[in-house]
């Protein structure tokens, strides 16, 4: 079953549910400079238009109503070169340029990406 579906069911009549991620890949700077961007070509191609399009089904099959939408962008300041490359080993080990580039910059480091926010109440 499909999570929007399921969390539909766990929820209360008119229960809200509150769906936030982010629809950027991030942006690294350093300086007001930009260095490069953690790259997640699977998320941008694939799981991020999914996520939309499974929520977009979910609440045009009358499961969800759009109450209210938001979008910002999330920094992440980050004093060393050592604690940005720590929190981010996971996308960062199969980018050993951005790497370099992170580990030639001064501290501190900027990570930001684009979220957005929406407020879904239940049927």
């Amino acid at each position: 079953m499909h999570a929007l579906r399921h969390a539909h069911e766990l929820l209360v009549s008119g229960g809200i549910l509150v769906d936030l991620h982010p629809v950027t890949e991030e942006r690294v700077e350093a300086n007001r400079q930009a260095i490069g961007v953690i790259e997640e070509p699977d998320w941008v191609a694939v799981v991020l238009p999914n996520a939309e399009a499974r929520l977009r089904e979910a609440i045009n099959d009358g499961y969800y109503t759009l109450e209210a939408e938001i979008d910002f962008d999330l920094f992440q300041h980050f004093d060393s070169i050592d604690e940005l490359i720590d929190a981010k080993s996971d996308r960062l080990d199969v980018q050993p340029d951005l790497v370099q580039r992170i580990r030639q910059a001064s501290p501190p480091l900027i990570t930001s990406e684009h979220y957005i926010g929406r407020r879904l109440r239940t049927r």
